[in-house]
C-alpha cells in the first residue's frame, strides 16, 4: 500500500503547500483519491498521474478545501478526452446536493449537459456505515468539525491485503477519530496549529497529550497552518515519542 501526499497545507495553502488531497494505491485494487481540493488536479499531473487512471474519489467532509477541485475534475472528464467519462465519488450525508451545488457555481451553464457527458455515482456514507470502493473497504467514522446537518467523516481505507491507512480529515481530536485509527497501519491527521486556539482542528499541543492513547501504528500530521510549517524541520529533535510520528509535505511518499 502507497500514500503519496499531494496537499499538505491548511485552507489558505500556508507555506506555498497545496490543499488536502492523497493518493492511495494498493495491489489488487486502483488508485483512490481521498478528499481532492482546489489544487488537487494541479498536483495530479505534476506527478504524471492521468486523472481518469484513479478509480475512485472520497471525501472526509465538504469543506471548500478539500472539495474544490471537484467542478474541475467533472470539466477534465467531461471534456478532455476521457476514453470512460465515469466519475466514482463516495462522501459524507449531503455529499451530492453540496457537490453539485459547487458544481452550479462554477459552471451552471454546463450543468445540463453534465447527465449526458458524465456518468457520475456519488454515494453517501455516515458514520459506522461501510463500503467497496475502488477495491478498498472504507469505513466512515464521526468528525468533530462541522455543524448539523453536516456531518465530517474519519475513513479508514484498508486494501484487500489487509493493510489499513485512517484519514481525520479535519477534526478536533475526539473518539470517533481515535476509533478510526485504532490498529491501522497509518494514521494522517489534522494538525493545523502549535496550540489552541485553532477552531475545529487539532494542534500539536493536543497532539502530544493524546500520543500515548493512540493506538495506530505511526502518525502522518499534515493540513499544516504558518505556524507549525515554519516550526516543521525541527518540531520533533529530540523527542521521546511513543510511536514514529511524520511532517506532512507535498510529494511526500510512505510504503506500508
Amino acid at each position: 500500500m502507497k500514500l503519496t501526499v499531494l496537499g499538505s497545507a491548511d485552507a489558505v495553502n500556508s507555506g506555498g503547500r497545496g490543499n488536502s488531497c492523497y493518493l492511495v494505491e494498493s495491489t489488487g485494487a486502483k488508485k483512490l483519491m481521498v478528499d481532492f481540493g482546489p489544487t488537487a488536479l494541479l498536483a495530479l499531473r505534476r506527478q504524471g498521474i492521468a486523472p481518469e487512471s484513479v478509480g475512485g474519489y472520497a471525501f472526509t467532509h465538504l469543506h471548500g478545501d478539500h472539495t474544490g477541485g471537484f467542478p474541475l475534475l467533472c470539466i477534465e472528464a467531461m471534456f478532455g478526452g476521457w476514453r470512460e467519462r465515469a466519475l466514482r465519488v463516495l462522501g459524507p450525508p449531503l455529499s451530492r446536493q453540496s457537490l453539485l451545488g459547487v458544481f452550479r457555481a462554477a459552471y451552471g451553464e454546463l450543468e445540463p449537459e453534465l447527465p449526458a457527458r458524465l456518468a457520475l455515482s456519488i454515494d453517501e456514507l455516515a458514520p459506522g456505515e461501510e463500503r467497496e470502493h475502488a477495491g478498498y473497504r472504507v469505513r466512515a467514522f464521526a468528525a468533530d468539525h462541522m455543524a448539523p446537518p453536516h456531518q465530517a467523516l474519519c475513513l479508514r481505507v484498508t486494501d484487500p491485503a489487509g493493510t489499513a491507512i485512517a484519514f481525520s480529515g479535519d477534526t478536533r481530536i475526539c473518539p470517533g477519530l481515535l476509533a478510526a485509527a485504532d490498529g491501522a497501519d497509518l494514521l494522517v491527521a489534522d494538525c493545523s496549529r502549535l496550540a489552541p486556539p485553532a477552531g475545529a482542528h487539532a494542534t500539536w499541543q493536543e497532539w502530544q497529550a493524546t500520543l500515548p492513547a493512540l493506538r495506530a501504528k505511526s502518525l502522518l500530521l499534515t493540513h499544516l497552518g504558518a505556524d507549525i510549517r515554519a516550526r516543521a524541520p525541527t518540531l520533533l529533535d529530540g523527542l521521546q515519542l511513543p510511536l514514529p510520528v511524520h511532517i506532512a509535505d507535498d510529494g511526500l511518499t510512505f510504503e506500508l
